[in-house]
């Protein structure tokens, strides 16, 4: 694996140290382990409270690397899981506030509320991670945002599969589309930038069966597409599946192939380059996605609470582009043939 080589050298104490980034190397994949993801980066030993939205399969995955990450720095890191409920998020965010913390980590169960969370957090810095608030005027000194440009997913996932339906000579996509949760800027993003990227590189988009959305849920697709199916949608219709990550992407399949439809011939493309969505690719169930870095995003986002808690500048040992208050951390793309340098 790619990566395994690139953590001798940051042991060693290179500018890369900690964040995994930077030096020309790849992004660290989510098949380390938690451990080898995680490496000491401070003398920090403060207190400090991750609030995240959910557990699915990518910020599960999140959740445990920036867990690990703590762990190697000695921080002493409280996590709190919200169940997509915003107010209880604010609550949340308003006990780790009374208890004393030093810093927030912040996955927003609804973006469009950062407002909540900074008013809840009182004086406390907040690390908004892996979902940037809707209002991006809120970011500041003290309120930054570390994670991925979505736009670019929705991009790389375009030209992923304008690239795949090329080599088999197609000109045309006749897709069915998986949504996640609806108002959240990266289920736009992500619905809209692949459509356009489509139609830029030359190929006809046509929606054969109507977008569905799903929360980002493998179970929630699943029955979707059950309930599609039972009320006779015509799947023979589709050559094209585009999800906004891989977990709905796999629900799907799963719905489809029990239902005796041939998913073969179909290009399936997802986001997130997660441990399943890999192995489907090795399975040829999916065509390609769009890798990002949960290990990445979880080290930068403890790197910048630490730094904020400290009074140091935010990017503070981390290698990633900073700009506007937010810390870059890229995606990329993954198909049946560099997918061994991520699984």
């Amino acid at each position: 694996m790619k990566m395994k080589k690139a953590f001798a050298a940051i042991l060693a104490g290179t500018m890369c140290a900690g964040m995994l980034v930077g030096c020309g190397a790849s992004q660290a994949t989510q098949s380390d382990s938690e451990t080898d993801r995680a490496v000491k980066v401070s003398d920090y030993d403060g207190e400090i409270t991750l609030v995240i939205a959910t557990k699915d399969e990518f910020l599960g995955t999140l959740d445990n690397a920036v867990k690990a990450a703590a762990e190697i720095n000695n921080v002493e890191l409280h996590s709190v899981d919200c169940g997509t409920d915003q107010d209880k998020q604010n609550d949340a965010v308003r006990a780790a506030a009374e208890n004393g913390v030093d810093a927030l980590i912040v996955n927003l169960a609804d973006d469009s509320r950062a407002q909540d969370v900074i008013d809840a957090a009182g004086d406390l810095p907040i690390v908004f991670v892996n979902r940037c608030p809707k209002d991006t005027s809120l970011l500041n000194d003290t309120h930054v945002y570390v994670g991925s440009d979505e736009s670019t997913s929705g991009v790389m996932q375009g030209e992923l599969l304008a690239d795949a339906l090329k080599k088999d000579g197609q000109t045309e996509a006749h897709y069915f589309m998986l949504k996640g949760t609806e108002g959240l800027l990266h289920t736009t993003a992500r619905s809209e930038d692949v459509i356009a990227t489509l139609q830029k590189s030359g190929i006809t988009a046509e929606e054969a069966i109507p977008a569905v959305g799903c929360d980002f849920s493998r179970s929630v697709a699943m029955e979707k597409v059950n309930a599609l199916l039972a009320n006779g949608a015509d799947f023979s219709k589709v050559d094209t599946i585009i999800s906004n990550n891989d977990d709905m992407a796999l629900g799907a399949i799963e719905a489809l192939k029990q239902a005796g439809v041939d998913t073969s011939k179909m290009k399936i493309v997802g986001i997130d380059g997660t441990q399943i969505g890999l192995q489907a690719i090795l399975d040829g169930d999916m065509t390609a996605t769009v890798f990002q870095s949960a290990s990445g995003q979880a080290a930068a986002s403890l790197q910048a609470a630490i730094n904020l808690a400290s009074k140091e500048k935010v990017n503070t040992g981390i290698s990633y582009k900073l700009e506007d208050h937010t810390i870059w951390v890229p995606f990329e793309k993954v198909t049946e043939d560099n997918v061994g340098d991520y699984y």
